[in-house]
């Protein structure tokens, strides 16, 4: 499953590379010849004093992205964005076949990776209740209270991973600790506004990036499960409630209907011996 996952990011990766970055370098060369042409006979008093053209304004506030974006490494990010629903916003294809394969990734890779991510967290989510009950054999403690330690402990791993990605992009990208701690947040639970995204293009930080994301969406995916179980249990609890006040009600007014129904039958019968 984590080799077929990988290489099907892998594979799409370079699919998108290959269908997006052409399109890119060409659009980023005629921007810059376009730009060429216009500034060479500009007299750079000119320039200050006059700024420029409308036309040259226009050319200029049209200014494509100069940078290398759909390379392999920032490409393997926007497919696990794809995958993951987060949808940062950041880059996206612009070509109709870009737009097409998108389209085709996201159906398969969507539930490919969601499914990958369930047996992730199940499995997570199993280690820690074996951890947790070797800590009860040896402490001693009753089944109830293991079962408390457990979402405990899912709970805190869960916030380790988060504050440990917040303090390294805090530190990345120099950010506060704060806003780190929300991107980390909106990045694990899928929101992706796109208002934050960290500029680094280092190897090293891709690795740690599509780690960390993985990493908090099992965290984070065993806590929904075990709060998810909670919720559960109260709602059947509620329900429950409702349904006994509900059976007692209809008990106490059948009961009131029974004497009711009895009295009226005596009355009937002593109205007709009285008759006879």
């Amino acid at each position: 499953a984590v080799g077929g996952r990988r290489s099907s990011g892998a594979v799409g990766a370079a699919i998108f590379q290959a269908i997006e970055e052409s399109h890119e370098n060409e659009q980023r060369q005629n921007y810059e010849q376009q730009l060429h042409e216009l500034l060479k006979d500009v007299d750079e008093n000119f320039h200050a004093e006059l700024k420029a053209p409308c036309h040259m304004v226009e050319v200029l506030e049209a200014k494509p992205n100069v940078t290398n974006t759909w390379t392999f490494a920032p490409t393997v990010i926007f497919c696990l964005t794809v995958v993951t629903t987060i949808g940062y916003g950041y880059m996206y294809p612009v070509t109709d076949e870009g737009r097409g394969f998108c389209i085709f990734f996201a159906l398969i890779g969507i539930p490919l990776f969601m499914a990958c991510l369930a047996v992730y967290a199940q499995h997570t989510a199993n280690f820690i209740r074996w951890v947790c009950k070797k800590l009860r054999s040896i402490m001693g403690g009753q089944e109830e209270e293991n079962e408390t330690v457990q979402q405990i402990v899912t709970v805190l791993f869960c916030l380790l991973v988060i504050l440990t990605f917040s303090a390294y992009l805090s530190y990345k990208e120099k950010w506060s600790y704060f806003d780190s701690i929300y991107f980390t947040f909106i990045s694990f639970t899928t929101i992706g506004f796109g208002d934050l995204y960290p500029q680094s293009s280092d190897t090293l930080f891709y690795f740690l990036f599509v780690f960390f994301i993985i990493l908090g969406l099992i965290s984070l995916g065993t806590v929904i499960e075990a709060q998810t179980t909670n919720f559960s249990k109260f709602l059947t609890f509620i329900s429950n409630t409702c349904e006994c006040m509900c059976g007692k009600c209809l008990t106490v007014e059948k009961d009131t209907m029974s004497e009711y129904d009895q009295d009226e039958v005596n009355h009937t019968k002593a109205i007709h011996d009285n008759k006879v």
